[in-house]
């Protein structure tokens, strides 16, 4: 992929993130989209008990997030559905000032739907692309040492179109 869960990754772990909330929280929800099991995973992420009774839980959630800063980042969303996305985006208004949901998502109609601002990955250029593949490729060997293997690599990187995931 353009690297959308690697950034997010990259901000979810960074220490003064960390520090900046008070609870946090990474769910991969794909497809298909179980709100059920997405509230479960919330819990769980928070340390609480949970049950199969999607409003127990849901009611738990929103008591477990009252006044409390978080960060919940909701990766890899594929659902349009606006009325369960509602329905889940409803469980975090009781979380204090400066609460943060990042979403990432390949569809930019999920992005709109739920009215928050987007950020577009793009892809390398092939400078870039071609550095990124050296580095993984070569690690910690000098480059220069394989000149035969230069031009192949840089055949490799152009077929990569730019994508960090297969760059890797």
């Amino acid at each position: 992929g353009l690297g959308k869960t690697t950034f997010a990754k990259a901000v979810y772990n960074d220490e003064k993130v960390k520090n900046h909330f008070g609870f946090k929280a990474w769910i991969c929800v794909s497809e298909p989209y179980d709100i059920l099991r997405i509230t479960k995973e919330l819990l769980q992420e928070f340390g609480l008990m949970v049950d199969n009774n999607l409003n127990q839980l849901q009611v738990k959630l929103k008591e477990g997030l009252k006044g409390k800063k978080f960060l919940i980042v909701l990766d890899d969303v594929w659902n349009e559905n606006y009325k369960e996305w509602d329905d889940l985006r409803n469980l975090f208004v009781q979380g204090d000032v400066g609460s943060k949901i990042i979403v990432t998502t390949r569809k930019e109609s999920v992005a709109l739907m739920m009215g928050c601002g987007a950020i577009n990955v793009g892809t390398l250029s092939s400078e870039v692309s071609w550095a990124l593949f050296k580095r993984h490729s070569f690690e910690n060997r000098d480059p220069e040492e394989y000149s035969e293997f230069q031009e192949v690599g840089k055949q490799i990187a152009n077929k990569c179109k730019g994508l960090p995931l297969a760059l890797k």
